[in-house]
C-alpha cells in the first residue's frame, strides 16, 4: 500500500511532456532563427514564469556568434539562453527532447528571440555537438546523431548555411562587456563666465578672442595701479603748493 502511494505521489509531482522530432535540413532550421552561437556552458538555474510553467536559464561563455547584435551581448562570459523545463520546489517539469549540457561543454546553438530572451530553437534540435577529429572538426545534431546529413556537418557546410541566412559566418565577439554610449552632436556653448569649456576644441578665431579678453583682463590691475599713483602725485603736489602760498 505504501509503495503504491509513493508511486502515485511521484507521478503527481512530475509533469512530463513528450516531443516528436522530424529531421529538417540545416537551412530549414535556420529559416526563422535570430542567431547562432558557438559557446561554452557554464551553469544553469530554474525559474517559474507562471503557475504551472518552469523554464531553465542556462549561462554560456560566447566564443563566436552571428545574428545577435553587439548591444544584446552585455557580457559575453555571462550570456543567458532559455528552454522549457526544470525543477521548482516540489514540481518537476520535464520536457522530452529539451537540450542538456555537460560542464564546460562547447556547442553550437541555433537561437530564437522571445519576449523572455533568447531560446534554443526547436529544443534539442537547436543544439549541435562539436566533434574533434584528426582531420578537423564537424558538427553533429544532438537529436539525430546518426542521420546521414545532420549527423555529420562539416565546418565549411555549416558556414555556407550561415552565410546564406545571415550574410556571414560566425564572428568573434570583440569585447567582454558592451557599453552603449550615444553619439551626441558637437555644440559649442559658453558658460556664464564667457569662457569655453576646456574639453571643447576651439578654432583660431575663438582662441584669438579669448586671448584678447585675457590680455585685457590681465592689464586691468596695471591701469589701476597707474591711476592711483597719478592721484597720489597730484595730491602731494596740491598740498605742497598750498603750503608755499602760506
Amino acid at each position: 500500500m505504501f509503495q503504491k502511494f509513493l508511486i502515485l505521489f511521484l507521478f503527481l509531482n512530475v509533469s512530463v511532456f513528450s516531443t516528436t522530432f522530424i529531421p529538417l535540413s540545416l537551412d530549414k532550421q535556420l529559416e526563422d532563427a535570430n542567431g547562432v552561437l558557438r559557446a561554452k556552458f557554464s551553469s544553469l538555474e530554474y525559474k517559474k514564469v507562471s503557475n504551472d510553467r518552469i523554464i531553465t536559464e542556462a549561462t554560456f561563455k560566447i566564443v563566436e556568434s552571428i545574428g545577435i547584435k553587439q548591444s544584446e551581448i552585455i557580457n559575453k562570459n555571462n550570456f543567458k539562453v532559455i528552454y522549457p523545463g526544470g525543477k521548482w520546489q516540489d514540481l518537476d517539469y520535464r520536457v522530452s527532447g529539451a537540450p542538456s549540457f555537460k560542464p564546460n561543454e562547447e556547442a553550437l546553438l541555433i537561437l530564437k528571440k522571445t519576449s523572455m530572451g533568447y531560446a534554443v530553437k526547436g529544443l534539442g534540435m537547436g543544439k549541435y555537438k562539436i566533434i574533434e577529429t584528426e582531420d578537423g572538426e564537424f558538427y553533429q545534431s544532438s537529436v539525430f546523431p546518426k542521420h546521414p546529413s545532420l549527423g555529420r556537418i562539416t565546418e565549411n557546410d555549416f558556414d555556407s548555411a550561415l552565410i546564406r541566412k545571415f550574410g556571414a559566418d560566425l564572428q568573434k565577439v570583440k569585447s567582454d562587456k558592451f557599453v552603449n554610449i550615444p553619439v551626441q552632436k558637437e555644440v559649442v556653448e559658453k558658460n556664464k563666465s564667457g569662457r569655453f569649456p576646456a574639453s571643447v576644441e576651439r578654432g583660431p578665431a575663438q582662441v584669438e578672442l579669448d586671448s584678447t579678453k585675457e590680455a585685457s583682463q590681465s592689464s586691468n590691475p596695471i591701469w589701476i595701479v597707474v591711476l592711483f599713483s597719478l592721484l597720489g602725485a597730484i595730491s602731494v603736489y596740491t598740498i605742497r603748493r598750498s603750503k608755499g602760498h602760506k
